[in-house]
């Protein structure tokens, strides 16, 4: 009997069986891919159950089948997949049909693949839903399950646009108690997510897990940004949700004629924000489209001032923005504007400045402080973002920790 225990502790420790539940995985461009592959490589049997890939477009990929199942192996990793509902992106009738076919589905799916599990995993971006199938696992085969939360509910749910009414916060209160207190482990990528967890659940035990930054092989950039200049450089998706608006109208207030403001990416409002910028005759406002992301290394490097911009709205600002990593890199100040959790590690870590997403003054007065900053400033910006990449952004450092909490995680002995 001695031996069979020890051989079950080593086989817990160096050789677990890890099932992610998630709506997305490759070729899908997520952070689970780069976690599920360093977790193969560590020696650990990993396999992810998903939907056929379909994100952001809502169309599943060229090459894959709609099919009601289907099973590949991609860098180690057994992927169990499963229909999704096409023409999520466009209409919410599809999209929350999307939601409850994925807990049906996922339900049926689990139940074939979950022998030999050690812990369940669950990659929790979009709906909360997606979680139920591993929560009804975890009741049935009593096995150690864990969330990994990137987007919070409820609220998420009233940034897509739906009521905040009766009976919805009732049925959100009751998806939020029936996972957060059916996991044996909670993990939230955002400092900000834990209280609203505890507020709607009571759950007060939550863990604080990052996301990090995968750097893949830089190239020079075909744009060179104007040397003579003070470069302030927005870089990414163009929509409301990044306000830039009242960073343009900011700008342009703070009259500064030795500076320019670089806006680089392409989305839903570009249209609308070159017109602003030119009814405002504001030319040293340049728009520069989408760049790939394998330039944008450089472009950063070439900016003074690197501008991180969202919309003040409840919920969606208690996200850590993944772009900040990015900046950080970067090692060039940041002006921040924005409140919540992008703010909160600007200000704790001196990292450049913040204005409030809806005082157009304050924006103004932030550009002419960033503009004037002193290179002793500027030099002590990167000392303190190499640092924080170092420490809390640091890959290694937090996979280490998320190893060590699936392990501790599959100890648990579920009750039946």
């Amino acid at each position: 009997m001695v031996q069979v225990r020890q051989a079950a502790h080593l086989k817990l420790i160096f050789d677990m069986k890890i099932l992610f539940v998630a709506e997305v995985f490759y070729p899908e461009n997520f952070l689970i891919n780069d976690l599920a592959t360093e977790l193969a490589a560590r020696g650990h049997q990993v396999e992810v159950m998903t939907r056929q890939p379909s994100y952001p477009e809502g169309v599943v990929f060229p090459g894959y089948q709609n099919d009601a199942y289907s099973k590949e192996v991609w860098n180690g990793i057994t992927i169990h997949r499963f229909k999704t509902i096409e023409g999520y992106k466009t209409s919410k009738v599809k999209k929350i049909a999307n939601y409850f076919h994925y807990v049906s589905a996922g339900k049926q799916v689990i139940q074939k693949i979950v022998d030999g599990v050690d812990v369940i995993f669950i990659y929790q971006t979009g709906p909360l839903t997606l979680a139920l199938p591993a929560v009804f696992a975890r009741k049935k085969y009593a096995i150690p399950t864990l969330i990994w939360t990137f987007d919070i509910w409820p609220d998420a749910v009233y940034m897509f646009g739906f009521p905040k009414v009766f009976p919805l916060t009732t049925f959100l209160r009751y998806i939020l108690r029936k996972v957060y207190r059916h996991v044996d482990r909670i993990l939230v990528s955002s400092q900000q997510f834990g209280p609203t967890i505890t507020e709607h659940t009571g759950v007060k035990e939550v863990d604080y897990v990052p996301n990090w930054l995968i750097a893949g092989e830089q190239v020079e950039s075909s744009l060179r940004l104007p040397k003579d200049k003070i470069n302030f450089t927005f870089t990414g998706n163009v929509s409301k949700a990044q306000n830039l608006e009242n960073v343009i109208r900011g700008f342009v207030e703070a009259h500064l004629p030795n500076a320019v403001l670089n806006i680089v990416g392409n989305g839903s409002t570009l249209e609308a924000h070159q017109k602003l910028a030119k009814e405002l005759k504001a030319e040293n406002v340049l728009f520069h489209g989408r760049l790939p992301y394998n330039e944008m290394a450089d472009v950063l490097q070439q900016s003074d001032v690197l501008i991180l911009p969202l919309v003040s709205k409840a919920g969606i600002d208690k996200t850590e923005p993944l772009k900040i990593q990015n900046y950080l890199q970067a090692g060039k100040p940041i002006f921040g504007v924005i409140n919540g959790a992008g703010r909160a590690i600007i200000e704790e870590y001196h990292l450049g400045q913040c204005a409030h997403p809806d005082r157009i003054d304050e924006i103004a007065q932030g550009f002419a402080y960033m503009a004037n900053m002193t290179s002793e400033q500027v030099a002590q910006v990167a000392v303190q973002a190499e640092k924080l990449m170092a420490d809390r952004f640091n890959r290694k450092k937090v996979i280490d920790r998320i190893e060590a909490i699936i392990r501790e995680t599959a100890r648990v002995k579920v009750p039946v």
